[in-house]
């Protein structure tokens, strides 16, 4: 396991410069990118006013975890960069063991930043008490490689995570892939569940 806390928050300035609400860039990702998806680990709302208790849907035989490891898995072999990526961790959750302060944030938002190859993630989730402090840890809330030929967003709130990227196909592969449910992105209307 190679990850490790950026010293130096710069490699996310580039979000942070997106100049768009805190809420569309903590839900949608960055803007800019010729495709989008969206990886829906419940269904979509199917009536206005819909509460996320009231959804009747069958589980997935894959966790969010592994749901978000197929997009990477694809994602891949997109990217230049596969051994310098990014993965975003919300101060929110409480789980982290780093004795630092979130380097990089959006307001409404905190977030630890961490480098390390995308084959890592694999090993994000570990039982690995040094890094996190109640055993599993949620998924990153934003990953990125160097190259920035994608990213995927996984806030806290939505019922799904946002995938960008600048080769459509690799959207497309993301989309078609039957062990997950992915729709491509309307990122002007966001479905959204009442609590």
């Amino acid at each position: 396991m190679s990850f490790e806390l950026c010293s130096d928050a710069s490699a996310a300035e580039w979000l942070v410069g997106q100049g768009l609400p805190w809420d569309r860039l903590a839900v949608h990702g960055p803007s800019g990118y010729s495709r989008y998806a969206r990886l829906r680990f419940i269904p979509d709302p199917s009536f206005p006013g819909q509460r996320t208790r009231d959804v009747d849907f069958e589980q997935h035989e894959l966790s969010e975890k592994d749901e978000v490891g197929v997009v990477l898995e694809i994602l891949s072999r997109y990217t230049t960069t596969p051994d310098e990526c990014y993965f975003c961790m919300w101060d929110g959750w409480g789980t982290i063991t780093v004795d630092a302060s979130p380097n990089f944030l959006i307001p409404n938002r905190d977030y630890w930043l961490f480098r390390g190859a995308l084959a890592d993630y694999a090993d994000w989730n570990s039982s690995d008490p040094t890094r996190w402090r109640y055993g599993d840890c949620p998924d990153p809330a934003f990953i990125w490689p160097a190259d920035r030929a994608w990213c995927i967003a996984n806030d806290v709130d939505p019922h799904f995570a946002s995938i960008g990227a600048d080769h459509p196909e690799a959207v497309d592969l993301v989309v078609v892939d039957r062990r997950i449910d992915a729709v491509l992105d309307d990122r002007m209307r966001e479905p959204l569940y009442w609590n």
